[in-house]
């Protein structure tokens, strides 16, 4: 694949989700994303083309970043595919394209989630908090000395959400690169890196800041203690309340999403009163 066409996927990666439905989750991105490629390898057989982009019309949801591994794949099992020399070899190669396509969408969306939402989306936040919280960002509600210009802390932590988009990017491209070139050994490239090992130290590095955060805030609460702050304690209680029962909740098999859900209400009702 030419630099030109890699690039060419790469930019229409990001419209992935534009055409999300119901029926069939993201085959109206996939199509769009694959068009180009699709567009070359047939450019010699304009009529194989309509049953080419019914196969994609199909099924297919995975996470968004970690898509480009499937792209990659994709279009190099479409070229052999398009090679094909008899009848029952086309058949064979199709039915490995589908199952390249099936089982390669759900290992990168288990990847995908557990390492991009699960894992280095919260700890970017906590990161760009943490840096607020070390230039004065008042969020905790606690006098601090401000002498830091505003504009630069907010410009400091946000440097934290870039560093989310700086390894997005860099897996969306290389993950179209190396699966191009990658086979079924590797799993289309995927045993290049150790996704578990990323996951579990960006958790770990996670919870080391919100601990941190939450030990600053109990020290300049607890160093000038005179009365009992109502607000600070309700919060302390509900924050380690949804802590105690997210164990509850994995245990149990529970979504996490309507944790998330029933926190987000809890603490709006509480900020506002």
């Amino acid at each position: 694949m030419k630099f030109s066409m890699r690039l060419n996927l790469f930019l229409r990666s990001f419209f992935l989700q534009t055409g999300w439905n119901y029926m069939k989750y993201q085959n109206l991105g996939l199509t769009f994303v694959m068009m180009p490629f699709l567009k070359k390898v047939y450019q010699d057989d304009q009529d194989a083309l309509p049953s080419v982009l019914q196969r994609y019309l199909e099924n297919f949801n995975t996470q968004p970043i970690m898509a480009s591994f499937c792209f990659g794949a994709l279009a190099r099992q479409e070229e052999a595919v398009a090679q094909a020399e008899s009848l029952t070899k086309f058949k064979e190669k199709v039915t490995e394209w589908a199952s390249i396509k099936k089982g390669l969408s759900i290992t990168t969306a288990s990847i995908g989630d557990r390492l991009f939402w699960g894992a280095l989306k919260p700890l970017t936040l906590l990161m760009a908090l943490f840096i607020w919280l070390l230039l004065d960002i008042n969020f905790f509600e606690i006098e601090l000395p401000a002498h830091t210009p505003f504009l630069y802390a907010v410009c400091a932590g946000g440097a934290a959400f870039f560093a989310f988009n700086a390894i997005a990017l860099f897996v969306k491209w290389q993950g179209l690169k190396i699966s191009y070139h990658a086979n079924e050994k590797t799993c289309y490239g995927l045993t290049r890196f150790d996704w578990n090992k990323t996951i579990y130290n960006a958790k770990r590095i996670g919870i080391v800041l919100a601990v941190g955060m939450i030990l600053f805030g109990i020290y300049h609460y607890l160093k000038d203690f005179r009365e009992v702050d109502v607000h600070f304690i309700t919060r302390a209680v509900i924050v380690l309340f949804f802590v105690m029962i997210s164990f509850i909740t994995r245990k149990l098999r529970i979504p996490n999403m309507y944790l998330y859900l029933a926190a987000v209400g809890v603490f709006n009702i509480v900020c506002y009163l």
